[in-house]
């Protein structure tokens, strides 16, 4: 038999439209291959004369959907469920052996013959990648308590030269980059110097926080989309033209910019990412002058979250703040609500 066909039979789902992707890590690459009508019964098939491709993918009937798993060889996959335990993963799938397996693994988890501990080896040692991709991505969120769990399996998923590999070897890489950023904020401490800062600012020179000393200063790092940072400006600003002549300075880092995972999504168009970076630059300015955010001290590899000084120092979320003193060592971390106290006490 030429192609392959994709069939069952879902109880509760009749005369729906039913749709068959073909699926990524975000829905920018998600692939539409057919779309159905359902039987009164709930029956119905997808014909694919040339083939299936190794992947990941979904059927989805209104709010509901279902995935299984392809090797590429499959002539006749058949689904059978209901439609109302579908959000359990309680369906049924034959034609496709690594479905099976981790329909298997998944089942056995809800029923809780399987614990946390045992799911998680099932995801760093099945044997067959996509399988491991499955559970680990469909099974453990992506968070950075996962991180490792994630680069283990994104590093096999990436032999298999599936088309989302490269995406999901970048979003492993950042969340244990996310990982390093919150140990690394445990390492900023009281008393201790202040980490360098070497950014290019608005005018592409590089600015540094080292030359700052002398002056009391506010790190703040924040971002042209950050609702909460832009919240936050009017007392920034407030307090910076009040005791500017005094010794007191700003420094902000912008997270504005693309990521690598951002970069990943856009599939390496080089065109589109220097899109992004311009819009983003161009937002980042917009929102200085938009803030009245008048000091000269603002900077930004425009690389979002894999900022190299959101690294430094441990940002995972932001507005973060830190407050220098004039001899470079970190005095306060987060003075929001007393900045003008913290800024006072040390000027």
């Amino acid at each position: 038999m030429n192609g392959t066909s994709v069939s069952g039979k879902i109880q509760n789902a009749g005369d729906m439209s039913i749709f068959l992707d073909r699926v990524g890590l975000s829905t920018t690459s998600n692939v539409r291959l057919a779309a159905e009508k359902t039987s009164a019964d709930g029956s119905f098939t997808f014909s694919l004369p040339e083939g299936i491709q190794k992947g990941i993918y979904r059927i989805t009937l209104g709010a509901k959907s279902l995935e299984f798993i392809s090797d590429g060889s499959e002539k006749d996959v058949v689904i059978t469920g209901d439609l109302n335990t579908l959000q359990n993963m309680d369906y049924k799938v034959t034609g496709s052996k690594l479905t099976e397996k981790f329909l298997a693994v998944v089942q056995g988890f809800v029923r809780k013959d399987i614990d946390l501990t045992r799911l998680t080896e099932l995801a760093e040692k099945e044997a067959d990648p996509m399988v491991s991709f499955m559970i680990a991505s469909r099974m453990f969120t992506f968070r950075e308590e996962f991180a490792e769990l994630h680069q283990k399996v994104a590093a096999r998923v990436k032999a298999t030269g599936v088309d989302f590999a490269a995406e999901y070897e970048t979003i492993a890489s950042s969340l244990m980059k996310q990982a390093a950023r919150r140990m690394a904020t445990s390492k900023i401490q009281l008393g201790m110097d202040a980490p360098e800062i070497a950014l290019e600012g608005v005018d592409g020179k590089i600015k540094k926080l080292s030359d700052y000393k002398g002056k009391v200063v506010l790190i703040d790092f924040w971002a042209s989309w950050c609702g909460p940072c832009r919240k936050a400006n009017p007392h920034v600003v407030e307090i910076y033209n009040k005791y500017k002549a005094k010794g007191f300075d700003v420094f902000s880092v912008s997270l504005d910019g693309v990521d690598n995972r951002t970069r990943a999504s856009m599939q390496g168009d080089a065109s589109q990412i220097q899109q992004n970076l311009d819009r983003s630059k161009e937002r980042w300015l917009g929102a200085i002058a938009q803030d009245n955010l008048t000091w000269n001290g603002h900077v930004s590899d425009l690389k979002k979250w894999d900022s190299t000084a959101a690294a430094t120092y441990g940002v995972s979320s932001i507005p973060k703040t830190f407050l220098v003193d004039k001899n470079g060592k970190i005095a306060a971390i987060d003075p929001r609500y007393n900045l003008e106290e913290e800024v006072l006490k040390h000027l």
